[in-house]
């Protein structure tokens, strides 16, 4: 009787919790349907792809009609049609749900989803792994569902609510602690990011700053390569949106097409399918927020008389006012190194060649700088014929062959922009002959050792195995 009683106890406990797990997530669902209706605007700010989202059904298919997605407006039925086929493509099985759970993304995510094959398909693969992931979440809701049944009441309300204190509190520590620098588009440029802007992490861009401006003082290299805008605000050079081409190229078009419809006769049609708005969704990097670019930004409509200013509010904001901050106090290190007037006259390409030298390693060039010095003890000839050997088995490198070499020889992968940034010039010992060694060097005075070997083959072999292997030590 007793066993019967508490099993009795026990089943009611569970559908307790469930009904309580049932009426948060209606709750849930029915603020954002509330907010979602309080808005001015139909327009969807959540950043992310939910399972949840309604599947999309074209028109002309079979299994769907236009009342199949009533829930849409008929700006977004609109992009739904142009989008559809595109996930079609890539995932034919899914593409209806894919679909539908894009069309829940801003406009401007959108807009580069239509313009940038490759941002799509990153979005569809991140739904695809959503639906899959679905099920195993179910199961551990259920599961979670059985935890803590005897202690339902405050005591586990407040370790919920202390577990997403220390959550947020480590989310901002992750932010703060993030790398200082993030690849916004072309793979190797950089821009700062501002995370939270403690005073440790400002200091730290000026830090990168003082070093930035230590290299261009005594004429060394340096391997961080800025994006445009970051080098043209050091300058205190105006920056304009053509300068987005190098920030972020798939929005840069985007944009750029945007400018183009809005000449077109069905530019009005255009722009109230995309439902842009005075406002953009940044990224994790660049704050993760949803920002007007104008006072009440998210109410006014771009139309094709203010696409122009939109586009250009857009890339000052990206590009400038998201990580401002940071960009300020990277410039105040590198003026705390040399001052202002020297970098008068200076366009970011000549800033850019000063800074991280000349990326093509032109063979012509490197054979100026280099001079060799004897010390096999072999004749004149033997030497002459070694001479053209190495030249001829640097001749044939590719180019990212030419820079291992040039960083196995200097520590840096590019050449300086001018003679004078070798301090001091560039330098090969011939040691006595030994087919059993590889080449060394010094990287401290742009030495490189190399036993004279038997013959090209030999030395072809033993030098690329060098500067491949990349091993630094003392010599």
């Amino acid at each position: 009787m007793q066993y019967t009683e508490c099993s009795q106890k026990l089943s009611d406990l569970v559908q307790q919790m469930r009904s309580r797990f049932q009426d948060r997530e209606v709750r849930r669902s029915n603020s954002v349907q509330g907010s979602s209706r309080g808005r001015s605007r139909d327009q969807d700010t959540r950043r992310s792809l939910s399972y949840d989202a309604r599947p999309f059904y074209m028109p002309s298919e079979g299994g769907g009609s236009s009342d199949n997605n009533d829930h849409l407006s008929p700006h977004r039925q609109q992009l739904g049609e142009r989008l559809y086929p595109k996930v079609q493509t890539l995932r034919p099985s899914l593409a209806s749900k894919i679909t539908g759970m894009l069309l829940e993304l801003s406009p401007a995510q959108l807009l580069m989803l239509l313009a940038s094959e490759d941002a799509l398909r990153q979005k569809v693969d991140e739904a695809v792994d959503i639906i899959l992931s679905q099920g195993s979440r179910e199961n551990t809701a259920d599961a979670l569902l059985e935890l803590d049944l005897f202690n339902l009441g405050g005591k586990s309300k407040k370790a919920a609510t202390g577990q997403r204190s220390e959550e947020a509190e480590e989310e901002d520590e992750l932010e703060d602690s993030a790398p200082l620098f993030y690849q916004p588009g072309i793979r190797g440029f950089y821009t700062p990011r501002a995370g939270k802007c403690t005073m440790e992490r400002l200091n730290a861009f000026r830090n990168v700053g003082r070093i930035i401006g230590l290299c261009l003082l005594q004429n060394e290299l340096c391997t961080l390569f800025l994006n445009r805008h970051v080098i043209k605000y050091i300058l205190g050079r105006p920056i304009r949106w053509h300068d987005l081409a190098f920030f972020d190229s798939s929005m840069y078009e985007s944009l750029r097409q945007l400018v183009l419809d809005a000449e077109t006769k069905n530019s009005s049609t255009l722009f109230s399918a995309l439902d842009l708005t005075f406002s953009i969704e940044l990224c994790n990097e660049e704050g993760g927020d949803l920002v007007e670019l104008v006072p009440g930004g998210r109410d006014i409509a771009v139309t094709s008389q203010n696409v122009y200013e939109y586009v250009r509010r857009y890339a000052e904001y990206r590009m400038i006012k998201s990580q401002e901050r940071a960009l300020q106090e990277l410039k105040t290190g590198v003026l705390d190194v040399i001052p202002s007037s020297a970098l008068e006259g200076l366009t970011a390409e000549d800033f850019r060649l000063l800074l991280n030298g000349v990326g093509e390693v032109n063979v012509q060039t490197l054979i100026s700088y280099t001079t060799f010095n004897d010390e096999s003890g072999e004749g004149g000839e033997k030497l002459f014929k070694f001479k053209r050997w190495f030249w001829s088995v640097v001749e044939k490198m590719n180019n990212h062959e030419r820079q291992d070499l040039v960083y196995f020889w200097s520590g840096s992968p590019a050449l300086p922009a001018s003679e004078e940034g070798f301090q001091p010039m560039p330098t090969i010992h011939i040691r006595p002959a030994d087919d059993q060694h590889l080449p060394t060097a010094n990287t401290c005075i742009s030495r490189l050792y190399i036993p004279l070997y038997s013959s090209k083959s030999i030395l072809k072999s033993k030098l690329l195995l060098a500067i491949k292997t990349k091993n630094f030590g003392f010599v």
